[in-house]
């Protein structure tokens, strides 16, 4: 026993060694950050009994922690890190404002904790609606529960739950979402709305209908209002009054009706009885031309023909012929020649009598 001692003994000196010729320092223990205090302000304050070191403030009261200013009509500090407010609590930072009547401030964990019959949380043109509303000072982070309601110029999303983040400009809702504006309505489990450009990121079980009566289903994808497109990334859907098509990723440019496929493609197209398959495409609406590639294949399925048509190849082009739009255009073009023939006659001096007699 006395030999390993030894032995010990003499490790621990040629360590002690070896750090001093190196002029080297064994690490310190990590100090831990000091937590910034509460500041405060009023003008009147003092024990809300005698001997007790719970105080009262009254009159002009504001407090000031991580940069967020918070006035109320009154409150209470129960410690320096513990302060409760009441009446007309604003808390205010950077270019978020929240509303209520009610607030509890922890500075150990830089939580403030929102009551009111209404609360309201503002920032810029955003306004979300809430029961019940947590705001972190420090990360600039906000969560609010049992239903919300945001309103964002022409945009209306709702949801049971969800996450504010005030640095990057946007809500997560969860549960239970509808959202609705101008160009579309959603319903689905989550969505990660951008306050700023109006982008929205839509995930499982996301239903969506927009303004012109088409409807798409997905389970992941995205909406980006500066083109109005769709982007779906997994078990994409879409259902036209015309046409219903099948597609892993799907891009749906809603201002030109124009749609991109990739993978797994079906297209049924019930107005011209026709299946389409291929692993990547593109749909124009109108006036309902395809083209198809990698693996395509078709299908016609006119029952009104007798027998049904398989058609492959490399690439395949399906172009729509209404025959009644053709009729009608060749009419209106055959109307507009005769009747710019019939003005030319009409003009002076072209052909009439008295000009053949005058030559």
């Amino acid at each position: 026993m006395r030999r390993l001692l030894s032995i010990a003994v003499a490790a621990l000196a040629a360590v002690s060694v070896i750090f001093a010729r190196g002029g080297m320092q064994a690490p310190e223990a990590e100090q831990p950050a000091e937590k910034k205090l509460i500041d405060l302000k009023s003008d009147n304050m003092g024990p809300v009994a005698p001997g007790d070191s719970v105080i009262f403030l009254v009159g002009n009261f504001a407090a000031q922690h991580n940069g967020a200013v918070i006035t109320c009509d009154s409150a209470v500090r129960y410690s320096d890190m513990r302060i409760e407010f009441f009446g007309n609590v604003l808390i205010n930072k950077n270019t978020t404002y929240i509303y209520g009547d009610r607030a509890e401030y922890n500075g150990e964990v830089n939580e403030a904790r929102v009551f009111s019959d209404i609360v309201k949380v503002v920032d810029e043109d955003a306004t979300l609606y809430t029961y019940e509303f947590l705001f972190n000072t420090k990360e600039n982070v906000g969560e609010f529960g049992g239903g919300g309601v945001l309103v964002n110029r022409d945009s209306r999303l709702e949801s049971v739950r969800g996450y504010y983040y005030a640095n990057s400009k946007e809500l997560v809702c969860v549960d239970r979402v509808e959202m609705r504006n101008d160009e579309y309505e959603l319903k689905g489990d989550s969505v990660v709305y951008n306050m700023a450009t109006d982008n929205a990121f839509f995930f499982k079980h996301t239903n969506i209908w927009n303004k012109e009566g088409d409807y798409l289903y997905a389970d992941r994808g995205a909406y980006r209002k500066a083109d109005s497109l769709y982007k779906v990334t997994s078990n994409g859907y879409v259902l036209t009054d015309k046409q219903e098509m099948w597609s892993d990723s799907i891009d749906f440019y809603r201002a030109e009706d124009h749609i991109i496929l990739w993978r797994d493609i079906q297209i049924d197209d019930t107005e011209h009885k026709v299946l389409a398959f291929g692993d990547y495409g593109e749909y124009w609406k109108e006036p309902g031309n395809a083209f198809l590639t990698r693996r395509p294949s078709i299908v016609s399925y006119d029952l009104s023909q007798g027998d049904s048509l398989f058609m492959r190849a490399d690439s395949m082009f399906l172009f729509t012929i209404n025959e009644n739009a053709e009729r009608r255009a060749a009419e209106a073009a055959a109307a507009d020649s005769l009747a710019r023939s019939a003005d030319s006659l009409a003009l002076p001096g072209a052909d009439s009598p008295t000009h053949a007699a005058g030559g």
